[in-house]
């Protein structure tokens, strides 16, 4: 049976969002609408709502229609990763319709549509990057090792030499380590500004027909790390108030 699915990620500096069939019975997906914005400079949270229904109006289906949700769960950006989180657990309990939790690494490795070996990159700054390496084909990005958060020398040196000599660096990630990537490594890497609907779509499409559903009322965002409020780095902004009144 074709269901709809809706795929959504506010993890990077890009909102991406997707929408397209699925049919779990003959294992096809294909999708109808895709878009990327550009949040760099604003919060993406203002916007998603009625970025969505533009979505959905474009590719002609009406929320109750649809029949699956889809969202990355980071790593990436903590205030943008609940965000999206929390708008695809409401559709899905409204709807009372299945979950997919996604990784943004996943999504940003399919971005451009790259084929082949494939080594989603984000900068988790501190020195750090988020990493995990896949596979990507025609069904989407295969996952071939856990993501991490550590820094780039430690990501290359677990990795087998053979994927390292083959594979394509891609994401955000990328930029900011271009200097400590390896030189044939770095000449196949891609840079780009965060996830894209093309992205989105392949890892929301895998993960609706090869996967479980989450489970709505555990599903979390994954940070990999601490925050910087978390570990007692945030600098306030301004001296504190102290209420007349107190």
């Amino acid at each position: 049976m074709t269901t709809w699915l809706l795929a959504l990620d506010t993890s990077t500096p890009r909102t991406a969002l997707a929408v397209g069939r699925i049919d779990r019975a003959t294992g096809s997906a294909q999708p109808v609408a895709e878009a990327t914005h550009d949040d760099r400079g604003r919060p993406a949270s203002a916007e998603l709502a009625p970025r969505i229904s533009a979505l959905l109006a474009a590719a002609g289906v009406a929320p109750r229609e649809l029949g699956a949700i889809a969202c990355g769960l980071g790593p990436g950006m903590f205030t943008g990763s609940r965000v999206a989180l929390a708008t695809a657990k409401g559709l899905a309990l409204g709807l009372d319709c299945p979950l997919f939790g996604l990784s943004t690494l996943a999504i940003v490795a399919g971005a451009e549509r790259v084929r082949g070996p494939v080594l989603g990159l984000l900068d988790a700054r501190r020195g750090d990057v988020y990493a995990a390496p896949f596979h990507l084909g025609d069904d989407g990005p295969e996952r071939l090792a856990d993501d991490r958060c550590c820094p780039l020398e430690q990501v290359l040196a677990e990795l087998p030499a053979e994927f390292v000599a083959r594979a394509r660096a891609v994401g955000p990630g990328v930029s900011a380590v271009a200097s400590a990537l390896p030189a044939e490594l770095r000449a196949r890497s891609l840079a780009v500004p965060g996830a894209d609907g093309p992205g989105l779509w392949a890892a929301a499409a895998r993960a609706a027909l090869r996967e479980a559903p989450a489970d709505v009322a555990t599903v979390d965002a994954v940070y990999l790390r601490a925050s910087y409020a978390e570990l007692g780095l945030n600098t306030p902004k301004r001296p504190p108030y102290r209420s007349p009144f107190v």
